[in-house]
């Protein structure tokens, strides 16, 4: 599936409802934090829902939610993103280059989708 990195994207200085509706676009569960051009991070529905559980706003800033020691990679190689999914149980990771720019995401259903296609092609024929 071609994805747009932008609908990932949502500045430090943005709202928590900023973060919810590049979930909603990006259909990953997870939306990628920047600084100019520079990723600094990562924010989940859960820690969005985490905040306002704890009081916050949808107008509240981003920046205090924002995870900043996340996952990524340095190229797109999806079994190393597998393994990655399998073992943290998260749905999205960027692939950054050396100055910390997003490249590329990898998304997990988009994985999955593939995989039950290739089951779904591979599958034998029934016999009657």
């Amino acid at each position: 599936m071609e994805r747009r990195l932008e609908d990932f994207l949502v500045p430090e200085n943005g709202t928590l409802l900023d973060a919810a509706e590049a979930i909603d676009h990006n259909h990953s569960r997870c939306a990628i934090v920047i600084s100019g051009a520079k990723v600094v991070g990562l924010i989940s529905e859960g820690d969005i829902l985490r905040a306002l559980l704890h009081g916050a706003d949808v107008t509240a800033p981003v920046q205090p939610f924002v995870r900043r020691n996340f996952k990524f990679l340095a190229r797109r190689d999806e079994t190393e993103a597998l393994r990655l999914f399998s073992a943290h149980g998260f749905s999205l990771l960027p692939v950054l280059d050396r100055d910390f720019q997003l490249r590329d995401v990898i998304v997990l259903n988009d994985l999955l989708k593939r995989v039950r296609l290739l089951d779904a092609e591979g599958a034998a024929p029934e016999r009657g």
